[in-house]
Formats: structure tokens, C-alpha cells, sequence
């Protein structure tokens, strides 16, 4: 059953008051701006990574402030609809990744003492193709990428002063980005965690209170829960309210989470904890601020910030059915979950609060924003002007450079924003390009034979997959030209390798796991038709075979050369059995500083089982199951125990 579209209107006028606040806290970001800026400008180092002296306190909140932009309660409400809460999943999936990378990556980027998580390129490859690398993944993810990434931010904003202000687009554009780049252009990163400081607390406390004045206004979550299947029909309300869904859930719901919890969390995105999070974990004060940041992150990101916008979805769901807003250019209705959120805040909240609710949007807005910017200026300055443009310029030189950078791509990341309408459909597109590469970024660090090639097979393989499985209309010739990648990689790894006796000597099991693979893409290709041409359907296809690509293009490309992977040894040590033979011939205790132990490995589970405990645990509460509810609740505690102890024993290593 679905709704008619329904247009929603903002009728009444926003306060003095409200005026006030919003106009208050936009002030306030620009004077601490001010007053970092002698700070972060003094070189690039204290620009994009704070002199490296961020206290954990600060960064963790800094990673949840950029992690939870304006776009995040639009889209995670309006998901409430278009899938049930059970499409959380897509983010919930993460917590192993996230969880595992607090005791096994987010110190070993303290220690390898860089600027950029890009420049790590630099110190674990060696040759030409580790400056290839480099380049490609400066101008990579710092502009299609990062651009994307700032579009459906910016895009969020616009459906939230359209309907609070009635103004257009690019007018809205236009006042986000100038308010952002005023205090993030002159302060660095110090500017930008500093305010991300204020913007967390403003944005999640605002988004708690909404949730409860919203449920009290509408009478309860009962006549929530009453009202549902009234609106949208049994079958759909039943999935709007699943946390798991059924395995007869409508549009393959259950298909899709069960890809969202096997392959995701280990295959898409920076699995190591890298981009924007790295650059928190490089600028903590030493290995110590590092771990605690990364784990206060986590514990806020996926503890403390979901059900809210969720509950607010459930209760735009029944309140405003089938809201749409008007299409410009056709004067016709579309549907459009994701204004239900707005409409909420609109609805409910009285002069003043709305104002704060307006400020926290801002705040969501602005800490996102101001790191994307900060963040990817960082990549193009130091991972490609500096490397291949001008090498020896003075600091103040760079530092003026990466001003007129981050100006610069702010507004490159507001004209993206015109190009897109929907916030979700951004989130599966970025993914979708980036599923497969996370399996790279894990190896890096714990496999001593992982060299650039491994990540530039890797990423090219994974887009041109996708650009196959979106641009080839006819099922039988995607199916050809998918499983012809496959042989063609087969071929190599037999001419190249297999035929040489020596190469078998060395290579031959790597090879028997690269074969299997293979054999497993081809068997899913010729199998598995996709119910949908788009993330996460498109991860049974580019996980296998980017997987076998970059593996064949790994075992017949030249190792690292010795010299540049002990020197990475030695200050990194991540240790594991990936590095035994590096570890023999530099001399270094294995035990000494490696996070490849059973006690990390301990903690890092019961870290995983206490945070997904604690977001299954509410959502049992809020749904009126307080028995399972209290039963995850005793479960957290008991893995909170466990690794707090296991804590206090913990030998920091010295920055």
C-alpha cells in the first residue's frame, strides 16, 4: 500500500529568537575559527593535522561530528520507509570493521608518522608505481570522491532551507558553503575538530529531544506501532518495524541484509580506519589518544546516535504518508521520505527550540563539510602538489596554497550537488565503487607481498565491474565479459607464473587460492542474475573477482624492495604472521608492540559483541521487548568488564 504524494509546506514564520540562535552560532564558529588560525596555519602539518597534538577526547568527538552530517537523519528516517529499520543495516554491518580497527590499525597510523593516510603509499611502496599511486589517489579521492561525498551533504541542506525558508537551491548552496569555508579556510584542522566539538553535542542532543517531543506529541509509540499497518498495510509495517528482516520480507529485504552483514563490513570502504578518520588518528598526541579517540568514535557513531533519527522516521512515517515536494521543471509531486524528518522538526517544535534544532542542521552541516574540504585539500597538497609540482616551496607558500584548495573544492563539491536528488541512492553509489578494495587496505598493513599494483588492480577492476554491470543492457554479454576478466586473469597467472618452476616454488599455494577464487566469481556470474543493477546486489560480482584480479596482479608483479619494507617495519610493527620473514631479518622482538596478539584479538570481539548489544539492546526497549532488551544490556556490560581490565595492563608504546 502506498500512499498518495502529499505536498508539505512550511506556513508559519520563524522567530526572532530562532533567528537569533541560528545567527549566534554561526558567529561563534567563526570566532573560534579566528582564534585558531595563527595555530593551524603556522606550516602544513599543523593545517591538515593539528602539530599533532590532538587530545583523544577531541578527535573521537571530531570523527562522530564529520560522520554525522545533515544528510544522516534525512536519509536514515526516510530509510524507515523506503526500507524499514532494518535497512540500517547498510551501517550497522560496519561495526566489526570499525570495532577491529581500534585495536589493530588505529595506532599503527600514529606511529608511521604521516601526514596523510595517502602518503602511507610512500612509506610501504617502493618505485614508480608507488608514485603512480600516490598521484592517482591524491586526485582520486580528493575530487570525484571527496566531491561526491560533499554533494549529498550540500544536497541535505537544501532540502532543509527549501522547505524552512522557501529558498532555492542555489541560493542554499551558495550560504552553506560560504559559512563553512569562513572559519575551516583560515584555521586548519584545529579550527574544524574544535567546532566539531560543540557541533556533536548540539546536534545529538537537539536530535534526542525531537525524538522525544515528536513520540509525546503524537501520543506514544504505541498508536505509532497501532498506525502503521493502517497507513501502509500489514505486510510493509511489519518490515518498517523489523530490526532482522523476515526471510519473506517484500524486495529482497532479507537477501540484502545478509549481504550487508557477510560481505560489507570487510570488503567496502577503508576498512583500516582510513581517510578522514586517519587523519584524526595521525593527529592524536601519541598511540595512547590514538586508541581512545577511535574507540570513543565508535562508541558514539553506533552506541549512542541511531535510534533517535529512527524513532523521528517512524513518526514521520505515520504523521506525514507520502510527502513529496513539487518538481521545478514538471510542477508535478514526488515522493520523498527523506522530508519527513524536516517535517517533524517544522511540526513539533516551538519557537526557539526551533531555532536550536535549525542551529544543530548547521552544526551537522558544517563539521561534515569543513573536513571533507580540510581533508581532501590535504591530498591534493601533500600527496600531489608538494610530490610533483612544487617540491621545495616554503611552508607559508603551501599553507596559502591549501587555502585557495580548500575554497576551491568546496564550491566544486556545491555544483556536484545539483546533479543529485536522492541521499541514499549517493550512499549506494559510493559504495558500489568502493566494494572490494577494503580486503587491500587490511592487507597492507599485515602482508609484507601487498605492493602498489595490489591497489591499483584492485580499484580498477572494482569500477570497471560496476561501469560493465550499469552500462551492458543485454544479461548474456554482461555475463561474457565478467567471466572473459576472469580467464584473461587465469591465462596470466598460468603463463606468467604457473609455467616457471621457480615461481611455483614460491607462489604455488597463493596460486591454488587465486584459482578457487576464480572458480567462484565464474560459478556466481553464471548462477546469480541481479535483482537490481546497483549496491549492495553488484557486491556478488565485484568482490570475487576484483578479490582474483588483484591477486594474480600481485603474485606475478616485483615485490616490495627489501630495504623499503623493513624500513616500514620498523616504525610501524604491525607484526602478525604476514610479517615473519621481514620480522627475522630485522631482529625486532615479535612481541614487542604488535597488536597481532590473542589478548587485541580477545578485546576486539567482545568490543564487536558489546556495541552490537548495546544497538540491538535500545531498539528492544523502544519496541516494547524489554526482556531481550535487558539480556543485550547485561551482555555489554559483561564485555565492558573484561576489556576495561584487559586495559589497564596495556603498554602504550611512546609517540
Amino acid at each position: 500500500m502506498t500512499p498518495e504524494p502529499i505536498e508539505f509546506s512550511f506556513t508559519r514564520q520563524l522567530a526572532t529568537i530562532d533567528w537569533a540562535i541560528v545567527a549566534g552560532y554561526v558567529l561563534f564558529s567563526i570566532l573560534i575559527g579566528i582564534y585558531f588560525s595563527r595555530r593551524g596555519t603556522r606550516s602544513i602539518s599543523d593545517y591538515f593535522a593539528s602539530g599533532r597534538g590532538v587530545p583523544w577526547w577531541l578527535l573521537g568527538t571530531s570523527m562522530v561530528a564529520t560522520t554525522f552530517a545533515a544528510d544522516t537523519p534525512l536519509a536514515i528516517s526516510g530509510l524507515v520507509v523506503k526500507q524499514g529499520i532494518w535497512g540500517n543495516w547498510f551501517w550497522w554491518a560496519q561495526i566489526p570493521m570499525f570495532m577491529g580497527g581500534v585495536f589493530f590499525f588505529s595506532r599503527l597510523w600514529r606511529r608511521a608518522r604521516i601526514l596523510t593516510d595517502t602518503e602511507l603509499v610512500d612509506l610501504r611502496y617502493s618505485g614508480k608505481p608507488s608514485k603512480i599511486l600516490r598521484g592517482f589517489r591524491a586526485l582520486y579521492f580528493a575530487l570525484p570522491y571527496n566531491c561526491l561525498v560533499m554533494g549529498w551533504v550540500i544536497l541535505s541542506m537544501t532540502k532543509i532551507m527549501g522547505l524552512t525558508f522557501n529558498l532555492p537551491k542555489h541560493w542554499t548552496v551558495m550560504i552553506c558553503i560560504l559559512i563553512t569555508v569562513s572559519y575551516s579556510s583560515i584555521s586548519g584542522l584545529w579550527g574544524v575538530v574544535v567546532t566539531d566539538f560543540f557541533q556533536f553535542f548540539l546536534a545529538i542532543g537537539m536530535a534526542i529531544f525531537l525524538a522525544i517531543i515528536s513520540v509525546n506529541a503524537i501520543g506514544g509509540f504505541g498508536i505509532i506501532l497501532d498506525k502503521l499497518p493502517q497507513i501502509y498495510g500489514t505486510e510493509q509495517a511489519a518490515s518498517m518495524t523489523s530490526i532482522i528482516p523476515s526471510i519473506d520480507s517484500p524486495n529482497h529485504g532479507f537477501h540484502i541484509f545478509l549481504l550487508y552483514i557477510l560481505l560489507l563490513w570487510w570488503t567496502v570502504g577503508n576498512t583500516d580506519g582510513g581517510s578522514y578518520l586517519a587523519q584524526r588518528m595521525i593527529s592524536a598526541k601519541n598511540e595512547k589518544h590514538s586508541f581512545l579517540g577511535y574507540l570513543w568514535f565508535n562508541i558514539a557513531h553506533f552506541c549512542l546516535r541511531p535510534w533517535p533519527w529512527i524513532i523521528v522516521g517512524l513518526v514521520a512515517a505515520v504523521k506525514f504518508p507520502g510527502i513529496a515536494t513539487k518538481n521545478p521543471l514538471t510542477g508535478q509531486l514526488a515522493t520523498d521520505p527523506e522530508l519527513g524528518y524536516i517535517a517533524v522538526m517544522l511540526t513539533y517544535l516551538k519557537p526557539g527550540l526551533l531555532g536550536l534544532m535549525l542551529a544543530s542542521f548547521l552544526a551537522a552541516f558544517m563539521s561534515t563539510i569543513s573536513t571533507q574540504i580540510n581533508w581532501g585539500a590535504s591530498y591534493i597538497i601533500n600527496d600531489f602538489y608538494r610530490p610533483f609540482i612544487k617540491k621545495d616551496a616554503s611552508e607559508k607558500h603551501y599553507v596559502r596554497v591549501s587555502i585557495i584548495t580548500v575554497i576551491s573544492m568546496a564550491i566544486l563539491g556545491g555544483g556536484i550537488s545539483f546533479l543529485m536528488k536522492d541521499i541514499f541512492f549517493a550512499w549506494l553509489l559510493l559504495s558500489a565503487i568502493n566494494a572490494g578494495i577494503g580486503i587491500v587496505y587490511i592487507a597492507r598493513w599485515y602482508w609484507w607481498r601487498i605492493n602498489a599494483w595490489s591497489e591499483m588492480s584492485a580499484i580498477a577492476s572494482i569500477i570497471g565491474v560496476v561501469a560493465v554491470v550499469l552500462l551492458v543492457r543485454s544479461e548474456l554479454t554482461l555475463k561474457i565479459i565478467l567471466t572473459a576478466m576472469i580467464i584473461i586473469g587465469l591465462i596470466a597467472l598460468f603463463i606468467w607464473g604457473l609455467r616457471k618452476k621457480e615461481w611455483r616454488a614460491q607462489y604455488l599455494r597463493s596460486s591454488v587460492f587465486i584459482i578457487l577464487i576464480s572458480i567462484i566469481a565464474i560459478a556466481l556470474i553464471l548462477t546469480i542474475t541481479l535483482p537490481e543493477k546497483k549496491f549492495p546486489w553488484t557486491l556478488i560480482y565485484t568482490v570475487p573477482i576484483s578479490l582474483a584480479i588483484w591477486l594474480t596482479v600481485t603474485m606475478l608483479t616485483k615485490p616490495v624492495d627489501e630495504d623499503k619494507l623493513i624500513e616500514f617495519y620498523k616504525r610501524v610493527h604491525p607484526g602478525g604472521p604476514g610479517w615473519r620473514a621481514i620480522a627475522a631479518k630485522v631482529g625486532l622482538d615479535e612481541g614487542q608492540g604488535t597488536l597481532f596478539t590473542p589478548r587485541n584479538w580477545r578485546n576486539a570481539i567482545l568490543a564487536i559483541i558489546g556495541a552490537f548489544s548495546v544497538l540491538l539492546g535500545f531498539g528492544q526497549f523502544i519496541l516494547g521487548r524489554t526482556t531481550t532488551g535487558l539480556a543485550l544490556m547485561a551482555i555489554m556490560i559483561v564485555c565492558v568488564v573484561v576489556i576495561v581490565n584487559s586495559l589497564t595492563e596495556e603498554k602504550w608504546e611512546a609517540a
